[in-house]
């Protein structure tokens, strides 16, 4: 008997039939926690629904979403109405959500909640704690999943936009228990390496994939690293306390890895319009200087030099004839005061001299008249012995020889 084989595409429809046709999958009501929460642009929602022990994909479309009361998010628990069914492209089985009622948070996002809240609190959020991306590296270190896809496009970005820094990929395991304490070893021994800029880099997944990057122990320990890190972890609607500890959160690792790196194209482009306005520039610097050039060469001046100094001659020589002048003004005005303070000085002589010869003159009238010779005029003598005067008869003896002075002369006598 020929063997008789189907297409992939044939098996999944046939599995789908089959499940439509089943009456207890298309009337089902189910309870979990919504995670890996995705919208489209088209109004379609795509989610995970998940139990401590399960998990499966989930669709809502846009025709059905119009009945939501409420903003879905992570985490929150929630009972739906929904059928079981393929997706033939896929092969995969999820369900087709038709309606959705909220039963309360998940217990992952409020323990998510509340460590953002305390850190937020002791300013591990602060913008002022946020490190400078540098914006020409040399050297990057990409913490990721060795084999990951996340890890291909970061280095792969990086060296399509600016190949010149070095990129060395430290693996980690980004999802598992205690994955972030592998984390935290190999961040703080990446953080003493002297690397410009550490990207930690994970694909998106379900808030239990990405839970590592909730601790708090490797929260605080990328808070203190003395790098600047980038965090590129999961999809744009995927937020992490690593994200709000970083010193950049980007949407994805691609976008982190373009966060990291000058684009050298746009470098490129912006040295070439930087080239052609310094040209510009240059051009019109030296075509303004040149018509300057030329305009100076047709002045008067140039044209006749001699007109440069010509009135400079005359100048100066007005100013020789004017300094003459003030010279002779000058030695005349020098001269005639010479000549008055001699005036002065001899009248003022002529005074004092006049002065002192009338105080002579008294003197002597006054030293005239205490003179002893007036007195001896008048028959007055002065007796001396031995030049000195005798006042007293009991200074003279008998047979001495004694002076007499007369106002017309001396005589010698004898005492008898």
């Amino acid at each position: 008997m020929e063997k008789r084989y189907i297409t992939v595409f044939a098996l999944n429809k046939y599995i789908k039939a089959k499940m439509n046709k089943d009456s207890a999958l298309q009337d089902i009501y189910i309870k979990g926690e919504i995670s890996n929460y995705r919208p489209h642009p088209s109004g379609h929602l795509y989610f995970t629904l998940k139990d401590e022990h399960s998990r499966i994909s989930a669709v809502m479309f846009a025709s059905q979403t119009h009945r939501l009361e409420f903003q879905i998010e992570n985490g929150m628990q929630v009972f739906i109405h929904a059928s079981v069914s393929v997706y033939e492209v896929s092969g995969q089985y999820q369900l087709y959500v038709q309606s959705i009622q909220q039963d309360g948070v998940g217990q992952l996002y409020l323990k998510f909640e509340t460590l953002k809240k305390k850190l937020s609190q002791e300013g591990l959020f602060d913008v002022k704690h946020k490190k400078r991306i540098p914006e020409f590296p040399r050297s990057i270190a990409i913490l990721s999943a060795k084999q990951g896809a996340a890890v291909q496009d970061v280095v792969r970005t990086i060296h399509l936009r600016f190949p010149f820094t070095k990129v060395i990929v430290f693996p980690i395991p980004v999802q598992g228990q205690n994955a972030y304490l592998k984390i935290i070893e190999t961040l703080k021994q990446v953080d003493e390496l002297g690397f410009d800029t550490i990207i930690l880099a994970r694909g998106g997944g379900s808030i239990e994939d990405l839970w590592n990057f909730n601790e708090e122990s490797l929260a605080r320990c990328v808070f203190t690293c003395q790098t600047p890190i980038i965090s590129g972890i999961g999809h744009e609607t995927d937020f992490t306390i690593c994200d709000f500890v970083s010193d950049c959160r980007c949407a994805t690792p691609t976008a982190a890895a373009m966060e990291a790196t000058p684009d050298q194209n746009e470098m490129r482009k912006h040295c070439e319009n930087l080239k052609k306005q310094l040209v510009y520039k240059m051009n019109h610097y030296l075509t303004f200087h040149q018509n300057y050039l030329v305009r100076l060469q047709k002045t008067y001046y140039l044209t006749k030099p001699e007109a440069l100094y010509s009135n400079e001659i005359l100048r100066l020589t007005q100013l020789q004839d004017q300094l003459t002048y003030q010279f002779k003004m000058f030695d005349m005005r020098i001269y005639q005061q010479l000549k008055d303070y001699q005036l002065e000085l001899k009248q003022v002589t002529d005074i004092l001299i006049k002065t002192k010869e009338h105080q002579l003159q008294k003197m002597i009238v006054n030293l005239d008249a205490l003179s002893p010779l007036k007195v001896m005029q008048r028959g007055y003598t002065l007796i001396k012995k031995e030049n000195q005067v005798i006042k007293s008869s009991q200074d003279i003896h008998k047979g001495e020889m004694i002076d007499v002075q007369f106002y017309d002369g001396i005589k010698k006598a004898e005492v008898k």
